[in-house]
């Protein structure tokens, strides 16, 4: 276990990391690749230098206080986001969103593809799917682990020694049949009323997708 969080405690990120920006006016393309690349980099131990940018808007709720609220009708309100992607012949190795208006870095994400399972780690995905076909109790205990992990990567990389996370699934088992390899959501609330939704894969423990829930 403490091997898995030191490979997972190695990913260097900050809470300033998400919140580097421009705080007077919008930011333009060239800055939120900039700002995108640096945060993919620093998050995924890469070193990326090219990327493609588009401009989209999508739809989110009124942020009041840190908090996600609604002006009392439910109705959305929307954003313009900078999409930075770094391809691949397959997919995109990796993905950031960046608030136009700020700079702020909202979403990472990197693909599974990137992720290289030692022998180690692949055993240890053969003998779970081998002792449990479907979800059980065997699967329950590597959610707990993948937990432990996910807590340990909070207090390190975001910046709060008592970070609050929530399974995002409730405990519920996924609906998709066991595989050797899987994720796991995890809400992490910190004291300054951030929330993240962090993506953990099994069984590297590393974070695939770090989304921060309540940005403005």
């Amino acid at each position: 276990m403490k091997r898995k969080l030191f490979l997972l405690t190695a990913i260097v990120l900050t809470l300033s990391l998400f919140l580097t920006a421009c705080t007077q006016g919008s930011v333009s393309e060239a800055k939120a690749k900039e700002l995108a690349l640096d945060n993919i980099n620093k998050v995924f131990q890469t070193n990326q230098t090219e990327a493609y940018v588009s401009r989209e808007q999508m739809g989110c709720l009124p942020d009041q206080v840190g908090a996600m609220a609604t002006n009392g009708n439910a109705e959305e309100t929307a954003r313009w986001l900078y999409i930075v992607s770094v391809p691949s012949r397959d997919d995109e190795k990796y993905t950031a969103y960046v608030v136009e208006t700020t700079g702020e870095v909202i979403f990472l994400s990197q693909s599974e593809n990137n992720i290289t399972l030692t022998a180690e780690q692949k055993k240890q995905g053969e003998q779970l799917l081998a002792a449990e076909a479907d979800y059980g109790n065997e699967h329950y205990k590597a959610f707990a682990e993948m937990k432990a992990a996910c807590k340990e990567w909070a207090i390190a990389n975001l910046n709060d020694a008592h970070p609050i996370l929530l399974n995002a699934d409730r405990g519920r088992m996924p609906d998709a049949p066991a595989r050797e390899t899987f994720t796991v959501d995890y809400y992490v609330v910190t004291n300054d009323a951030r929330v993240y939704c962090v993506t953990m894969y099994w069984p590297s423990m590393q974070v695939l997708n770090i989304d921060v829930e309540n940005a403005k």
